[in-house]
């Protein structure tokens, strides 16, 4: 095992650990999975409902990092057949034993252990921005799908900052490191070791133009807002209530207003990396929910290939 291999297993083995020691604290991890009405489950359930297009049709689902067994949950719930994986599955064997979710598999992203084309889509949710090897990740969720994989991860916002990047230019000429006092999270970690792996719609475009896919779409967004007033405590186990619910919308209409005015990009991309070329309608119901579709040009040289 060389020195790169044993690195990324010591992160696998942080954040395995990571939800044992979560799993043994937590009073009832599966709250927000029983209860709807609960403040937390109706800012989560947000992202995954920018994928009602994909759910028109009943697809095969993997969810990639739902240690919980959420996503696959909601996947079901709209009539979809889903498998919950996680690096570790000591919540998801919990969750199976409680009836909150019908399948589920212990998965490590960078060599999962399903066949090519398994499943019709796969799902990353907030999970990809953890991978030591992100990209033999991706590699991976794409050889497993058959029609597309999803992800909705934190944005990389040089990508959407021009003014940003030209200030990094300007000041790489004099110091690389003088960037950094205007750019704090530059380089950021998380407390279980990774460093958070952000993405950019052109990153995506290049990996699908790299190996010949047809198509992509994206939609941004922001998610939950993460500060709660102190009074509430962690919202992990907030039951509904009305005042704290208004707050966060309040708080998350201010900043969707800011990121209209491109003032500051949104936070999170939903990116969807087709393998097959969607139908006419699937293209349809896209654009009619907001995303943006760009349909790739086909390799003039891949008749040589």
């Amino acid at each position: 095992m060389n020195r790169k291999e044993s690195k990324s297993v010591q992160f696998h083995n942080a954040h395995e650990q990571h939800h044992k020691d979560g799993f043994a604290k937590s009073e009832d991890p599966f709250y927000v999975l029983r209860n709807k009405d609960c403040v937390l489950y109706k800012f989560m359930v947000r992202q995954l409902e920018l994928l009602r297009p994909l759910l028109k049709e009943k697809n095969s689902w993997l969810t990639i990092g739902d240690y919980t067994g959420f996503e696959a949950k909601y996947f079901a719930e709209q009539d979809q057949r889903a498998t919950a994986s996680d690096l570790s599955d000591v919540y998801l064997k919990v969750a199976k034993e409680q009836n909150l979710i019908e399948h589920y598999a212990k998965v490590n992203a960078e060599g999962i252990d399903f066949e090519e084309n398994q499943f019709d889509y796969l799902c990353c949710k907030e999970s990809f921005h953890h991978f030591p090897r992100a990209y033999l990740g991706l590699y991976e969720m794409l050889r497993v799908a058959k029609k597309g994989i999803v992800l909705i991860e934190p944005v990389d916002i040089l990508s959407k900052m021009p003014l940003l990047l030209f200030l990094k230019n300007i000041s790489d000429r004099i110091n690389p490191y003088f960037i950094n006092k205007i750019w704090k999270n530059r380089f950021s970690w998380e407390g279980v070791g990774n460093y958070v792996f952000k993405i950019s719609i052109r990153e995506i475009e290049k990996i699908a133009m790299g190996i010949g896919l047809p198509c992509i779409a994206y939609k941004e967004i922001n998610i939950q807002l993460k500060t709660v007033p102190t009074k509430w405590g962690n919202l992990m186990q907030v039951p509904f209530d009305k005042k704290l619910y208004k707050k966060l919308k309040r708080r998350l209409a201010i900043w969707n207003f800011i990121c209209k005015l491109r003032i500051i990009p949104y936070n999170t991309l939903c990116a969807i990396v087709f393998k097959e070329r969607p139908s006419q309608e699937l293209l349809k119901e896209l654009k009619q929910n907001k995303f943006r579709v760009i349909e790739l040009p086909t390799n003039p040289y891949s008749s040589r290939l």
